[in-house]
């Protein structure tokens, strides 16, 4: 095994003992782990950055703030607290969590082709 495949896979299994550790937050993490590939020499400073550029690092980015903001405010709760008093009985319950909102009798054929 050549150096650099050594402080490759020093520097993964660093960063998990982070991820396992919980005591930083992911995107800490991910940064600090780039940093110190950058300090050792696996990456170039040149190419550290350059997967920022690609598209979908935005479209992730954007996603995970938006879920984050999503959550702090408070809607899913209040909107699961309000559904949690109508939705009560299992197969009610089936409905919603596999949004099959079709008729009543399409549920009756569909339950009773499972009943024994």
């Amino acid at each position: 095994m050549t150096l650099p495949q050594s402080l490759s896979i020093a520097t993964l299994i660093g960063m998990m003992m982070l991820f396992i550790w919980g005591r930083f937050r992911y995107d800490v993490t991910a940064i600090l782990a780039l940093l110190a590939s950058i300090a050792l020499g696996i990456v170039s400073p040149k190419d550290a950055f350059k997967g920022f550029s690609d598209d979908i690092v935005i479209i992730v980015g954007s996603a995970l703030v938006i879920s984050a903001a999503v959550q702090r405010s408070g809607v899913i709760e209040l909107a699961l607290a309000k559904l949690a008093k109508r939705v009560t009985r299992v197969r009610s319950q089936l409905l919603v969590l596999t949004r099959r909102w079709g008729s009543r009798l399409r549920w009756s054929r569909i339950s009773a082709r499972w009943r024994c």
